[in-house]
């Protein structure tokens, strides 16, 4: 098992996208790019987003780390 920086990056921004759905920081839940998705598609569309699009890359992130996507 050898985990590229890349698969750690990608992990880690999953994890911020789960943690950031979970607790609603300020720090997240008010930058430019979420008030924007929040405006279109509106908050409960946004957590949904976000949340699959998180947790996504954690899984990638994990299988990329193990060797398991190629």
């Amino acid at each position: 098992m050898t985990a590229s920086l890349l698969d750690i990056v990608i992990l880690l921004i999953g994890l911020y996208f789960v943690y950031g759905i979970m607790f609603k920081p300020a720090i997240f839940w008010e930058r430019g790019r979420i008030l924007r998705t929040r405006k279109v598609l509106g908050d409960q569309n946004t957590l949904i987003f976000y949340g699959i699009l998180g947790s996504i890359m954690v899984i990638v992130g994990i299988l990329g780390a193990y060797g398991a996507l190629g």
